[in-house]
């Protein structure tokens, strides 16, 4: 099972503890896509994790780059959604949110974790954001160089 882990050397290397008993750690890559339910989606001012996201209305809230790609967290503040988009990628990159409800200093990784399967765009399912902080984060390619974006 995934374990949050601490925003420290962790977080910036993105590889998550797999187990707490265990001292084994999985590249991001290596994890299948964690999903949702779909609570709170059957309306457009509610958010259920791993569900669609509802682009009327949504923005970038935050961006970074990686090798010529670009990683944006999504936010839709009517439905208190975000989720990750990569654009200009190729096929292999991956794209994924992280959130936290102690702004940061724990993180659930790795919610919709998609691979670009064809062109060069992709984007995450959308995942809850109230009470929370996210960030979105990208690779160039599987195994490839991690960017996460700030905070949100």
């Amino acid at each position: 099972m995934v374990q949050r882990v601490a925003n420290a050397e962790h977080q910036a290397t993105c590889y998550c503890k797999v187990q707490r008993s265990s001292r084994a750690y999985r590249p991001c890559g290596q994890y299948a896509a964690i999903g949702g339910t779909l609570d709170g989606a059957d309306s457009n001012t509610s958010c259920g994790d791993g569900t669609e996201p509802n682009s009327a209305g949504a923005w970038t809230a935050k961006s970074t780059t990686v090798w010529g790609r670009t990683v944006e967290l999504r936010y839709n503040g009517t439905t208190a959604c975000a989720w990750g988009r990569i654009i200009g990628g190729t096929v292999g990159d991956e794209i994924w949110v992280d959130r936290s409800s102690d702004n940061g200093q724990t993180w659930e990784p790795m919610l919709g974790c998609t691979t670009v399967t064809s062109g060069g765009d992709g984007y995450t399912t959308q995942w809850n954001d109230n009470g929370m902080v996210m960030r979105a984060c990208g690779t160039s390619g599987k195994g490839g160089t991690i960017a996460c974006t700030g905070r949100y």
